[in-house]
């Protein structure tokens, strides 16, 4: 073989150093990274704002079913004391008048218009309890309360113990129905015992957030 030969056989055979062409690895560039981070920034946002949206379904939810079980259990103790009325017992107020079984006019030494009654006590309670009872009902910065006295025959300057039971509320108003003349009246019985107790009443709760309940309730025949 030539020299010249040789050395082209030399060029053409693949050398045992060398090695086949590798391409290098690279990491994310920072552009990579930046469109990352926007696009896990902008499904954040979207995530909390339908989170935030969902609490705040939830605590509207939760407000609502409060409102309406506390309107419920008014509406319920107001019926209870109607129900529970004694036509022929008079109470004694605390200027020492007698008072009306029903009556629009609440003694208190504020006055106050209202609803207060006479009523039975209750038979499954013991000691004064169970004896009859003279409560009340009034509207009182913005809040239904139910006024209870010590005795149904009130002390001197005796004032009655007020009891928070329905918030948020607008108006309260009550309307007496005559079962003589079948008129609605405004006011009913403000003193005495001589005038007999309405056929029914009627009352009217606006609430603060626009909401009106009305009730009628029969009151017990006088016999």
């Amino acid at each position: 073989m030539t020299p010249s030969l040789r050395r082209s056989a030399c060029r053409l055979r693949p050398s045992a150093f060398t090695k086949p062409f590798v391409k290098p690895c690279h990491g994310f560039t920072l552009v990579e990274l930046l469109v990352a981070l926007a696009i896990f920034a902008v499904l954040s946002g979207f995530a909390y704002r339908a989170l935030d949206t969902m609490l705040q379904s939830r605590e509207a939810l939760e407000r609502e079913s409060r409102k309406w079980r506390d309107v419920t259990v008014f509406v319920g103790r107001i019926e209870r004391d109607l129900s529970a009325v004694l036509a022929r017992r008079t109470a004694i107020g605390a200027s020492g008048a007698p008072l009306a079984p029903v009556s629009s006019s609440i003694d208190v030494s504020s006055g106050g218009v209202g609803l207060a009654i006479t009523r039975s006590g209750s038979p499954l309670q013991e000691g004064p309890l169970a004896a009859p009872q003279r409560v009340g009902y009034r509207l009182r910065e913005g809040r239904v309360e139910r006024l209870s006295w010590a005795a149904l025959d009130a002390a001197p300057r005796e004032e009655p113990v007020a009891v928070p039971i329905l918030s948020s509320v607008q108006s309260l108003a009550f309307r007496f129905l005559d079962a003589k003349t079948n008129e609605w009246r405004l006011a009913w019985g403000p003193t005495g015992g001589g005038q007999p107790v309405p056929a029914a009443v009627e009352m009217t709760v606006v609430l603060a957030s626009g909401e009106r309940i009305v009730r009628l309730v029969d009151l017990p025949r006088t016999p």
